[in-house]
């Protein structure tokens, strides 16, 4: 047991500071991507080994960086990056569920939606939450999340990259992510530059159609901590540490900086962290696949966003978990935020809560 955790981590390790090339291989080559990995495991290794050898050094640099960061006033504390397809029923909510948690910005990629998406969304860009962009074509995700990057990596001191389907949740409500975030990268120092929230994966609650309601008063049921979807992360980054994103799931940064998990307790590389279900200060609610019509007619249809390809029903049973009954966050926004109780039931542009 021992040996085969020590061989996943160095394997983990190796594939961290060649992802790049290794994601080349797997999504453009494919089929012949193992071969060929094997073949250059050489270069593999001597870029593993010379990579490795540097990074304490520039970690001191990530770390005065982040020092000098600390006493530096943003125009925004953090704001989200987030490409979506026809999810105008679940903007308002998701909008204002995040506004309650201290998100003041969104900078929000619409990717050729054909429904009334950009009608809800334009009493938030007038008020200057929401920044809209159009962005054409199929598998989009990567350019929309560099896009962002590029444009507004000196705007925010934190850039969190997740979906329409996808809830930012602190463990105390309402406290605000972006002193989450700083209390991590301090706790583990050195190069920490991110912080990998895991998912916490929601199923149907055995809706076969679409209920009435929210989403977050709906479906109430999620997989057990220790499911291994449940490892899997989003990444929250200091964005001027991140050389690009190659993942919906995390980026690639400058050499030095890496992520940490949410506590700051140990680093993370690549998608998914070693302590699946780790929720001690936040996490990412994932309404994966809400009910069956709604997977069918709305996730399926869209298809994946980073890269072309669909889903098919056994991704929908396989997400589909529901051991567990939980309504905290349902509960938490019912409450309200500190001094507004009962706001967080209104969702909308006239819920103003902030």
């Amino acid at each position: 047991m021992k040996f085969s955790k020590f061989v996943l981590h160095t394997w983990t390790a190796v594939y961290y500071y060649n992802n790049r090339y290794v994601l080349w291989l797997k999504r453009k080559v494919r089929r012949w991507s193992d071969w060929l990995l094997l073949l250059t495991l050489p270069y593999v290794a001597v870029r593993f080994a010379l990579l490795k050898a540097l990074e304490p050094l520039c970690s001191l640099g990530v770390s005065r960086r982040r020092a000098r960061e600390a006493g530096r006033t943003f125009r925004h504390e953090i704001a989200i990056v987030a490409i979506a397809k026809n999810e105008g029923p679940y903007l308002r909510e998701w909008i204002e569920y995040h506004r309650l948690v201290g998100i003041r910005k969104i900078y929000f990629y619409d990717n050729e939606s054909e429904d009334d998406t950009r009608a809800i969304l334009a009493p938030y860009v007038d008020a200057g939450v929401v920044d809209y962009f159009r962005i054409e074509g199929r598998g989009r995700q990567l350019d929309a999340y560099n896009d962002a990057l590029r444009r507004f990596k000196d705007e925010c001191r934190y850039l969190a990259f997740i979906d329409l389907d996808e809830y930012l949740m602190p463990a105390v409500p309402f406290r605000p992510i972006a002193d989450v975030v700083t209390e991590a990268l301090a706790a583990y120092g050195r190069g920490a530059a991110g912080v990998g929230v895991n998912w916490a994966v929601y199923g149907s609650s055995g809706y076969e159609k679409r209920p009435k309601g929210l989403v977050t008063a709906t479906f109430l049921r999620r997989g057990s901590k220790e499911h291994y979807a449940n490892a899997h992360i989003k990444t929250i980054v200091n964005p001027r540490e991140v050389a690009t994103y190659i993942s919906p799931h995390y980026p690639l940064y400058r050499l030095g900086a890496y992520s940490v998990n949410e506590t700051g307790e140990s680093r993370l590389y690549v998608w998914f962290s070693d302590s699946p279900g780790k929720y001690e200060r936040i996490r990412v609610n994932h309404y994966h696949t809400k009910s069956k019509e709604q997977y069918v007619c709305e996730k399926a249809r869209r298809g994946l966003g980073d890269r072309e390809g669909d889903y098919d029903m056994s991704h929908f049973h396989r997400y589909d978990l529901n051991d567990v009954e939980d309504r905290s966050v349902h509960d938490g926004v019912c409450a309200g935020s500190p001094g507004e109780a009962g706001r967080g039931r209104e969702y909308g542009p006239g819920s103003t809560v902030i």
